[in-house]
């Protein structure tokens, strides 16, 4: 069983991957073709993200652990594809050198019999962009306005 998983960076550029992987590989295997499809440095750190239903980030899962004695993090090589995405449009971000923030969103669209035991990308759109996003900050508060609230 392989599961089609599509990745989607978040800029202005259109720079799609379509995936198929089979479910009992991990998310660092999922990692490891993000990082070969589109070309990346592999010397880079990055991260998986769980979200909620409006995409905001619920729980990291690291490449590594940064203290081996933790028992309550899991990292990317721990978890298995079928066991992240459990439902069809289970989303989660992927956050690729936190210098430059490359932000992904990671879809799994649905599951295909398929017995082989490698990775297929199934579908390549764009290149992967030389200039990182602007990242922009925002707050849900005026911090401004609240500050003058005390003047």
């Amino acid at each position: 069983m392989k599961y089609l998983i599509k990745i989607y960076l978040e800029h202005k550029n259109n720079v799609v991957r379509e995936i198929a992987i089979p479910s009992k590989y991990t998310l660092k295997d999922l990692h490891n073709t993000i990082i070969d499809s589109l070309e990346l440095d592999k010397n880079q750190i990055a991260s998986f993200y769980t979200t909620n239903e409006e995409l905001q980030l619920i729980k990291e899962i690291p490449c590594f652990k940064i203290n081996e004695n933790d028992t309550s993090t899991l990292d990317m090589s721990e978890i298995l594809i079928e066991s992240i995405f459990l439902d069809v449009n289970n989303k989660l971000i992927y956050i690729y050198d936190f210098l430059k923030m490359w932000r992904f969103l990671i879809s799994y669209s649905e599951k295909v019999e398929d017995s082989s035991q490698s990775i297929k990308i199934i579908k390549s759109i764009g290149i992967m962009p030389k200039d990182s996003p602007e990242i922009i900050f925002e707050s849900e508060n005026n911090f401004e306005n609240n500050i003058n609230e005390y003047d």
